[in-house]
């Protein structure tokens, strides 16, 4: 190891540890008689690695002083405040656990990829999803994980490209049998699917988050037509992901039908629903994951190559495949 470390020539990830070791906040790592930087960025990022580190301590809090515990033999001294600028995320209350894993499995989609994304970037794609991954009961692995491959590492705002609007890329064709119809549209299956995700896609709230209801007690609909609901998600990166999400459950249910029955019909499709939810329906480890890649593939509509990519990565943020992971709630 040089005597010198430029910290912006170092991988992102680097570059978060290394700032919490640059005492002197000058943006080198250096390692003379009143101070090791050197060392203490080698023995923090082996624990880091190594995964030795505490996983309840975030390597983004605003001190590092766990550190001192983790590694022996390390000088209080020299555990530094982390500099303002090198916080990935503005605000202590928002520095918790699970915003620091999203942010990591954002950091290896990018990296994979070979992008950079700025701190900030990484904080608003986390904080998205860690809201929409609690509400509707789903592992945020899955949104970064498609979001990464739909945006190749990105991680663009408000997208609006010829094939689909939204970080999860939606188009009209997705997101027609949303909305209420004749006999025979999709609406009804996808209300039985996941009817708080749906509502909260089509309906108008109040102030209060009430739905708001014309003289007949029915919900007021936000929009006129699916185009109308596609363009909004090129607009709301958040409505952009809860719409992609809903398309997915219902890919998902499509392919443990098609698995199930050979194909996924109207009438067939609720019976899975409605088996998944109370639990007659169980897939062990190898046919969820098959369901799963499935699942993206006709979500992608193109390419396997789409499908594998993203279970890859859904491997590589911990995810288990032994167990229904989508509608079940």
């Amino acid at each position: 190891m040089s005597d010198k470390i430029y910290i912006n020539k170092l991988p992102l990830i680097q570059q978060l540890i290394a700032n919490l070791c640059d005492k002197d906040n000058n943006g080198v790592l250096e390692k003379n008689i009143s101070c090791d930087e050197i060392s203490l960025f080698e023995q923090t990022n082996e624990q880091y690695k190594t995964g030795l580190l505490d996983k309840k301590i975030s390597i983004f809090s605003s001190q590092f002083t766990a550190v001192q515990d983790a590694i022996p033999n390390t000088r209080s001294n020299i555990i530094p405040e982390i500099p303002n600028n090198a916080k990935i995320l503005n605000k202590k209350s928002d520095k918790t656990e699970e915003i620091t894993k999203i942010s990591e499995m954002i950091i290896q989609e990018s990296e994979k990829r070979r992008v950079k994304l700025k701190p900030e970037d990484i904080e608003y794609w986390a904080k998205k999803a860690a809201v929409i991954a609690k509400d509707y009961n789903i592992p945020p692995a899955l949104l970064i994980s498609i979001i990464g491959q739909e945006t190749n590492g990105k991680f663009d705002k408000n997208i609006n490209s010829k094939n689909g609007a939204g970080p999860m890329q939606i188009t009209k064709i997705t997101v027609n049998d949303f909305f209420p119809g004749a006999k025979g549209n999709w609406h009804d299956v996808y209300k039985s699917m996941n009817n708080k995700l749906l509502n909260d896609i089509l309906y108008k709230k109040d102030k209060d988050g009430n739905f708001i209801k014309d003289s007949k007690g029915n919900y007021i609909l936000k929009y006129n037509s699916p185009q109308e609901l596609r363009n909004a998600c090129a607009k709301d990166d958040s409505l952009g992901i809860q719409v992609g999400l809903l398309c997915f459950e219902m890919k998902y249910v499509k392919a443990v039908a098609q698995k199930k029955f050979g194909r996924a019909t109207y009438a067939n499709v609720p019976k899975i629903i409605k088996g998944i939810k109370n639990g007659t329906i169980t897939l062990n480890e190898v046919q969820n994951k098959s369901a799963i890649t499935l699942a993206l593939k006709n979500y992608n509509s193109v390419f396997k190559s789409y499908a594998y990519t993203v279970v890859d990565s859904l491997e590589m943020h911990g995810v288990k495949f032994n167990d229904l992971y989508f509608i079940k709630q």
